[in-house]
């Protein structure tokens, strides 16, 4: 079986967030189960050089991009037994940015359209070629109209960002008429066009990457103006959770000694008694900053230690720093974001937050579970799919969570994770069933080649 995997971006060469690491871990798992895949993806200049400084050129073209006649190079890398290509024009991608630049229309038209032509200049033709998010939402339309007849699934794995620009940018970009796809079972979306909508319509298998993120997508609510295109594609549509690399976090010191180590680096009093709450987000609506800051300062009147790690928007970063500065003993608030620093915060505290307003899948929730530190989270999405709720009559669970997106309900289940925690023999009970799910990629794995067997044959 022969998978060309397409991404905006791959670890270790360029990241900046969840897609990244998939691209990464989920093509490494499948070439150990078997699978020939190759994973494809622009040679950005933030790549470091010393990986694009042993890239082999394969080769070069001119393709069509509308009117223009666009240069096109290939270069080739072998890591960890992945064979990587990288689609190499330096106007679209030798930039400050990856994403987010004026012309990103282009630039990803460009990038979709060169994934299907690099084709002819690499000794590989796939059996099907998987593509993720807006960034190669244009494969699968490409592949259809233009007939270069291979199979395609596409995997959402945040629909907030669907690659939306104007309409006047078909002909003139993408290179198709606009009768051909300004349509509902086009690109057509609110007036203008939508990258991820192509790949939705054009492909011939979508996932996502949960199975209760799947059924959300189709109500009003958590769709973002999709959830009908959702319903009637339910027949092509599945949820396959991701997974973390388990041997990648593995515990290296007692719980307790990293504790005393992370309460030390912070400045807040080292006490095994006193329970750390920890968040390592992106600071956005997404993530539930909003109900949290609701009741932040009551939360820190229990006699807790709050740590956060991340980025985002301005107005949560102030008001974090704020209330930093207010109850100095008892919170870090740390605006950066440093994996190393991540694993050691995951690694000593106790509980961590994660009250999104929506999670296709989340990570962090497993990676804190293996590392025996228990989820606080909102029912929804993947957090739902893989964090059970502890229930002290029947002592079952791996975490804590509360359903609706409110601060009385959030402040409520933190409130009874406080109080459990003070049983130590049920909190470490709750923390050994945690420690023994079973998240790694080689299960998600598995149900990636269930799929592509059953997309090649029935399509």
């Amino acid at each position: 079986m022969k998978v060309l995997f397409v991404s905006g971006e791959a670890k270790p060469f360029i990241k900046t967030g969840g897609l990244g690491d998939v691209a990464f871990y989920l093509p490494k798992t499948l070439k150990k189960l078997g699978v020939d895949i190759r994973v494809i993806l622009p040679k950005y200049e933030k790549i470091p050089d010393k990986y694009k400084s042993k890239m082999i050129h394969l080769g070069e073209k001119f393709i069509d991009l509308s009117w223009r006649k666009v240069y096109l190079g290939i270069d080739f890398l072998k890591i960890d037994g992945v064979e990587y290509y990288f689609i190499d024009n330096e106007y679209y991608f030798k930039r400050k940015e990856i994403y987010g630049e004026f012309d990103d229309c282009e630039r990803f038209a460009f990038f979709s359209k060169g994934v299907l032509e690099a084709l002819s200049l690499i000794d590989f033709k796939p059996d099907i070629i998987h593509c993720n998010d807006w960034h190669s939402g244009l494969v699968p339309m490409y592949n259809k109209i233009f007939n270069y007849n291979f199979k395609t699934i596409y995997t959402i794995h945040n629909l907030r960002f669907q690659g939306v620009f104007g309409q006047e940018n078909i002909e003139d970009i993408l290179g198709v008429s606009k009768g051909e796809v300004f349509h509902e079972r086009g690109l057509e979306y609110k007036g203008g066009l939508s990258f991820m909508k192509g790949g939705i319509n054009y492909s011939d298998f979508i996932t996502t990457v949960s199975n209760s993120y799947v059924e959300e997508i189709k109500t009003k609510e958590y769709g973002e103006g999709l959830d009908g295109v959702f319903r009637e594609y339910s027949w092509k549509l599945k949820g396959i959770l991701n997974g973390i690399d388990k041997k990648y976090y593995i515990p290296n010191r007692s719980k307790n000694a990293k504790k005393l180590e992370l309460q030390k680096r912070l400045r807040l009093e080292e006490s095994l008694k006193i329970p750390i709450i920890s968040m390592i987000t992106r600071l956005d609506r997404q993530k539930g900053l909003d109900i949290l800051l609701e009741k932040i300062e009551e939360i820190l009147r229990e006699n807790i230690q709050f740590v956060l790690l991340g980025t985002g928007e301005k107005i949560y970063e102030n008001y974090l720093k704020e209330i930093e500065n207010k109850y100095k003993n008892k919170i870090s608030v740390n605006i950066t974001f440093d994996e190393n620093f991540a694993k050691e915060i995951y690694e000593g505290s106790d509980l961590f937050l994660m009250p999104s307003y929506f999670e296709p899948c989340g990570l962090s929730q497993l990676i804190a579970m293996n590392y025996g530190t228990l989820p606080l989270v909102r029912e929804i999405g993947g957090l739902k799919d893989t964090v059970e709720p502890y229930n002290e009559y029947e002592n079952v669970g791996t975490g804590f969570s509360f359903k609706g997106y409110t601060s009385e309900e959030l402040y409520k289940v933190v409130m009874y994770a406080l109080s459990t925690y003070k049983n130590k023999k049920r909190w470490n009970e709750i923390r050994r069933r945690a420690k023994k799910k079973d998240y790694s990629w080689n299960s998600s794995g598995i149900k990636y080649i269930d799929l592509y067997k059953e997309v090649g044959e029935l399509f």
